[in-house]
């Protein structure tokens, strides 16, 4: 088959190569490849040496089920689906390929995709959409399932932030939030994506470059702002989601998606600090054990315990009313990567490249 893998040299990064079909264990499916997407995570493994050259690119995909294997309860031969996988990081298996081997546990299925993707935003009906959203929605299951600890029964009045609404992981965030939770959404993003962040569901969106932002979500939430998801997730960001909490009491659930915690910002000595719970979601724990990120990141012994329930049982009875982003199409098949990869390291806002074969 043929597969997008390391090229090893600065230009291009990617390079067309023949290898075999993956082989697939008890525990694992086997996907024919429809469409892919280009995520931050795949030419970073490029560029800090984290994948060698030969290993095959790509974290998102979507096609239809090939094999599955005999362990696997939810899925089976012939069904749609969009799946993230573990890529960039070995030899014979990655999401840029004819076939990929994947996880139930980073898998959603669909009732039909088609080939009809027109890059609009809208439900994820097409094979495009559901390639661009699932990293996406692994994300936001570690996150509201186990280290923002949502309430299982919905509670009037508490609110959550989503730092970077117009992120692809903030437009899934943002829909879950009010979806499973009827929570009180309040979102940042610049102003030209206000309106389409209030029609996914976003009670509140307000301009994260003003730099009183902090004070005016406070002034919204009052004292209820609980829980908040950063998904820009640098120390300056992370700073202003912390100090938009400062008015609420009790526990307070922050999570990032770069691993940052209490050390990573200047704490107030005056608050109780001991209250805030801090999350490192990291989406590749839900299929590996460990990640290699600079140090090695270990899955908590329970993160399962919380996120299976919530992808095979909550987020299926909602993944119909969801709804993908602006989608930029490629039209270069696997030889797409590289240009991918260029549009993504120069900034996307409310956009997905997404490419098929």
């Amino acid at each position: 088959m043929k597969a997008a893998v390391i090229s090893g040299v600065e230009n291009p990064l990617s390079k067309i190569k023949e290898i075999p079909i993956p082989e697939i264990n008890n525990d694992q499916i086997l996907i024919k490849s429809h469409s892919f997407a280009v995520n931050p995570t795949d030419w970073k493994h490029v560029d800090y040496k984290i994948g060698q050259k030969g290993d095959v690119l790509g974290s998102d995909v979507s096609g239809v089920v090939e094999k599955v294997g005999s362990n696997v309860k939810h899925l089976k031969k012939g069904d749609y689906v969009g799946s993230f996988v573990s890529g960039n990081i070995s030899k014979t298996n990655g999401a840029y390929a004819e076939y990929v081997a994947s996880s139930p546990n980073s898998t959603a299925k669909y009732e039909h995709l088609s080939s009809d993707a027109d890059g609009k935003p809208g439900p994820i009906k097409t094979f495009d959409g559901a390639a661009s959203v699932t990293l996406g929605l692994v994300t936001v299951g570690i996150s509201f399932s186990y280290y923002l600890n949502l309430p299982k029964n919905k509670k009037d009045g508490d609110f959550i932030l989503i730092w970077g609404g117009s992120t692809a992981t903030g437009i899934l965030a943002i829909q879950l939030a009010k979806l499973i939770y009827g929570l009180n959404v309040i979102a940042t993003a610049s102003p030209k994506n206000h309106e389409f962040l209030k029609s996914l569901g976003a009670d509140y969106v307000l301009d994260y470059n003003d730099s009183q932002v902090s004070q005016e979500i406070k002034e919204v939430a009052k004292d209820k702002l609980k829980f908040a998801l950063d998904t820009i997730a640098q120390p300056e960001t992370f700073q202003k989601v912390y100090d938009a909490t400062s008015d609420t009491k009790g526990d307070i659930y922050l999570d990032s998606l770069l691993l940052l915690k209490g050390d990573s910002i200047q704490l107030d000595s005056s608050r109780d600090n001991d209250k805030i719970h801090y999350g490192q979601t990291l989406a590749y724990l839900v299929v590996d054990e460990e990640k290699q990120m600079g140090a090695t990141i270990k899955r908590p012994h329970d993160l399962l315990d919380h996120y299976l329930p919530w992808w095979n049982d909550v987020l299926p009875k909602y993944l119909k009313d969801v709804k993908h982003g602006n989608l930029k199409i490629l039209k270069d098949g696997l030889k797409s990567v590289d240009e991918g990869f260029k549009l993504s390291k120069q900034g996307v806002s409310n956009e997905k490249i997404v490419f098929s074969l």
